[in-house]
């Protein structure tokens, strides 16, 4: 019982059928995970935060339990999945709270859809175009999914297929985690979804979207800024903070960006919710507005 007392809903989106949990009630506060996990990765933190607010937990397109229709897994397809969901439960505006690939999805969503989202918080990632222009034979050794993931011809999809649990549990230590860190349903949920070959597609479709379309979507809106909330957080024992400053990096982009360092490696939330919890919990005292401010439609 991950998510005790959240209910448990699809929502059809264009090309896609996206699987959400949601619990609680007051101001909506979206949950967006990253690779090569699923919503089970907030499982820890989503009740406690469910006591004051209003908690979507959603799976991205094609990973856990969302099922792609097309096959373009580009972030401005997935945050628009995302924008989707958020208006079918009745939320024009509402604050992120995401890690790794889902806040990449993320920072699309407010270059796209500025409006809708009113503060975000970014789990241990750098923005995109810096990650390329940084990627060095030391941060290729640890970022070689980057790489891998990208190839084109299902040639990463039917390596990873041969032996899918072996490959995630490759990923997630690899990431500077160890697989205790992880809460047993938590993995077993990410050993599910690994042994599907459509998630596997959608992992490969993810990358290979991050080193292509991606690339061209975040050049364009190049000069772009949000002066919304943002927090910055990232582990000490991970890459992120290795060659540049994560707070000078995200100023560009959102000029309001603070943060810290967490005595952890990627997997932030897994790893040391105690740290992370009060820093996240303070981000919303400070960026939630009134209560009749909410905006529904």
């Amino acid at each position: 019982m991950m998510f005790e007392g959240f209910n448990q809903m699809s929502v059809a989106v264009d090309g896609a059928t996206i699987n959400v949990r949601i619990g609680g009630a007051g101001e909506p506060l979206l949950l967006l995970h990253g690779y090569p996990e699923t919503h089970a990765m907030w499982h820890g933190v989503a009740r406690d935060f469910a006591k004051t607010y209003r908690v979507i937990v959603p799976d991205l397109r094609g990973y856990g339990d969302s099922v792609a229709y097309q096959k373009d897994y580009s972030f401005r397809a997935m945050a628009a999945d995302q924008i989707a969901v958020m208006r079918h439960l009745g939320y024009a505006q509402f604050h992120v709270i995401s890690h790794d690939r889902g806040a990449r999805v993320a920072h699309r969503m407010v270059l796209d859809h500025p409006i809708a989202v009113k503060s975000i918080v970014l789990l241990d990632i750098l923005p995109t175009l810096d990650v390329w222009r940084t990627m060095d034979d030391w941060l290729a050794k640890r970022y070689y999914h980057w790489m891998f993931l990208a190839q084109p011809g299902g040639m990463p999809e039917a390596l990873i297929n041969s032996d899918p649990v072996m490959f995630l549990h490759s990923a997630l230590t690899g990431l500077a985690g160890q697989l205790e860190d992880f809460a047993p349903a938590a993995l077993a949920d990410y050993e599910k979804a690994a042994r599907n070959p459509a998630v596997v597609a959608a992992w490969c479709g993810d990358y290979a979207a991050g080193a292509g379309i991606d690339l061209e979507h975040d050049k364009a809106s190049l000069g772009q800024s949000s002066d919304i909330p943002c927090l910055v957080l990232w582990g000490n024992k991970g890459v992120v903070g290795h060659h540049l400053n994560p707070i000078e990096a995200w100023q560009v982009w959102f000029p309001n960006a603070l943060g810290s360092e967490i005595d952890a490696g990627h997997f932030l939330v897994e790893e040391r919710p105690d740290e992370v919890m009060p820093e996240i919990r303070n981000h919303l005292a400070t960026s939630i507005p009134k209560p009749s401010d909410t905006t529904i439609i």
